[in-house]
């Protein structure tokens, strides 16, 4: 079944929101899943009402994918997890599901969005700038990442060859 449509059989409104708004997550929910309310501490923040899956207009045309994790992190926590390691476990869901999908490739190559696998998987790149450089997310444009400590002419090159920014998209 389509992400879309399970959410909608599962009784979620989804909604696009500004990215302004929900930059610092891309996506966020606040859920009655399997009779337990189930949301990440954002979506107190944002103040997402209960059974809404908030998501940013900026990725919409990466929705299948983007709701597809939030659906299977909202499973995992279900099942106990909690919110870091059901969000893992998610990754590892859409890496099984889509890893062949190109549109998918594309989106993890996003930098807000972006895996630390991605970034180690970058010349120049190891754990400790890559743990910074998801740390300074979200970027507005790929040009912010010169910002981040560790990161000069050669480095900003690697990264710019291999990612991408939403913002500079739209």
């Amino acid at each position: 079944m389509e992400p879309r449509e399970l959410a909608k059989k599962l009784g979620y409104k989804i909604r696009y929101i500004p990215h302004e708004k929900i930059k610092d997550y891309i996506a966020c929910y606040r859920v009655m899943y399997e009779g337990k309310e189930i949301y990440p501490p954002a979506a107190v923040r944002l103040g997402i009402p209960l059974n809404e899956i908030w998501l940013s207009d900026a990725f919409k045309e990466y929705e299948k994918y983007i709701l597809f994790h939030e659906l299977r992190e909202m499973s995992h926590r279900a099942e106990g997890y909690d919110v870091d390691n059901a969000h893992l476990l998610a990754l590892k869901d859409e890496k099984m599901e889509f890893g062949n999908d190109e549109k998918w490739r594309k989106m993890k190559r996003e930098i807000n969005v972006c895996p630390i696998e991605e970034l180690l998987a970058t010349p120049g790149i190891g754990k400790k700038l890559a743990t910074r450089i998801m740390e300074n997310r979200p970027y507005e444009s790929m040009e912010e990442l010169r910002r981040v400590k560790g990161i000069g002419e050669k480095r900003f090159s690697n990264l710019r060859a291999k990612f991408w920014c939403i913002r500079e998209e739209h």
